[in-house]
Formats: C-alpha cells, sequence, structure tokens
C-alpha cells in the first residue's frame, strides 16, 4: 500500500553564501511504498542536479548550490523502499549530496517540471523485481517394465496305463504259468507218434474228464 510523508523543511532550511541566480531547494516530499518511493525537490530557479547509485540499496542525489541543510536525517520505519535521507559528502564545494537508503535493490530516474519560475524534480526508484523461484527439482523417476513370461501350454492329464504309442498295457493277476501252445506243423511227410497210458495195472482209469465220464483210459483208445 502506497502512502506519502511530506516534511517541509523551508523553515529549517539554512542557506549560506547562496550565488545570486543560483537555483534554490525550497521542499523536499517523499512518498514512500513498498516497491516504489518517488522523492520531489521543488527549487526557486531552474536547478542543476544529478543523481547517481553508489551501490544497489544507496542512491546520491546532488544539487548545485552550496549551503547546510537542516532536520536531515529522515529516518523511516523501514517497512518500504526508502529507509532513510540522510546527508552526504559532496562531490565539490558547489554541491549539496543527499543520500537515500533503501531496503531493497532498485533502480532511479528523474524527472524536472516546471511551473513559472517554479522548478521540481521528481526522482523515482523502483525495486528491483525479483527473480523468479527456481522449479523444482525433476526427479527421475525409474520405471521398471516387467519382464515377460511366456504363457504355460498347460498339458492334459496323462494315463499312467497309456504308453507313448498310445498302447493299453494290461495287468493279469494269475497264479496260473500262460506257456505258449505248439504250434503243429502239419507235413504229409512227418510221422505221428502216439503213447498210451493205459494206467497202474489196468485197474486205474487214469484221469476222468467232466463230461461223459470218460476215463484217460478211454480217451487214449478211442484216439488210437
Amino acid at each position: 500500500m502506497m502512502y506519502r510523508i511530506r516534511n517541509w523543511l523551508v523553515a529549517t532550511l539554512l542557506l549560506l553564501c547562496t550565488p545570486v541566480g543560483a537555483a534554490t531547494l525550497s521542499d523536499i516530499q517523499v512518498s514512500n511504498g513498498n516497491q516504489q518511493a518517488r522523492i520531489t525537490l521543488s527549487f526557486i530557479g531552474d536547478p542543476d542536479y544529478a543523481f547517481s547509485h553508489q551501490s544497489k540499496r544507496t542512491v546520491a542525489l546532488d544539487i548545485k548550490q552550496t549551503g547546510v541543510i537542516q532536520g536531515l536525517p529522515l529516518l523511516f520505519s523501514g517497512n518500504n523502499l526508502v529507509k532513510a535521507i540522510r546527508s552526504g559528502t559532496p562531490k565539490d564545494a558547489q554541491t549539496l549530496r543527499l543520500v537515500v537508503d533503501l531496503t531493497e535493490n532498485g533502480k532511479t530516474e528523474a524527472v524536472k517540471r516546471q511551473n513559472g519560475s517554479n522548478y521540481t524534480v521528481v526522482f523515482t526508484i523502483n525495486a528491483d523485481v525479483p527473480p523468479p523461484p527456481p522449479p523444482p527439482p525433476v526427479v527421475a523417476k525409474r520405471v521398471e517394465t516387467p519382464a515377460v513370461v511366456a504363457p504355460r501350454v498347460s498339458e492334459p492329464a496323462r494315463n499312467p496305463f497309456k504308453t507313448e504309442s498310445n498302447r493299453t498295457t494290461g495287468v493279469i493277476s494269475s497264479n496260473t504259468v500262460t506257456r505258449p501252445a505248439a504250434r503243429a506243423t502239419a507235413n504229409t511227410g512227418d510221422k505221428i507218434i502216439i503213447a498210451i497210458d493205459a494206467g497202474h495195472g489196468g485197474q486205474d482209469p487214469g484221469a476222468i474228464g467232466p463230461r461223459w465220464y470218460a476215463g484217460e483210459k478211454c480217451y487214449h483208445r478211442h484216439r488210437a
């Protein structure tokens, strides 16, 4: 928020050995803000002035005039751009120097205006625009690519009783020993020998078959 402070130095301004025809400083007005300040110097006659920056926070206003300015320094709260206005060491004996202390770095420009025989010089001081804050650091995020796993081909349930050739293996539980049957070769030139076991002493009929109660003896006879 801008506000204005006026300080009349007419009553306290003491000029000694003022040359004839030189401009006379009659008033100092200060408008002090946070980012901008205006210092208006009023003169009787056309002033000869200059300004320079002794540092980024100190401005020197040089006025071609001799004498002593009473009522300095002017002290401000320090919450705005201008902190104080004080007397400085002039560059020569014909010059008065006002030193403006700033609370921030600033730049100064001056404009002279005329109103009849009265002149005003307005020194405008602008605070430097603070640089933008640095961008937040860029954090590189590592993206891990998941490993590609080939789909597993499901196999059908295997029958333990099937072989690679899809053959069926049969398991037979038996106490009987199976022997391959003798294959008779019917050749016309072969001889057939028949042995007859008539039993023991002719009284034992031998084995009795399940049909017709035929004994082994009868069977061998029939075959003979």
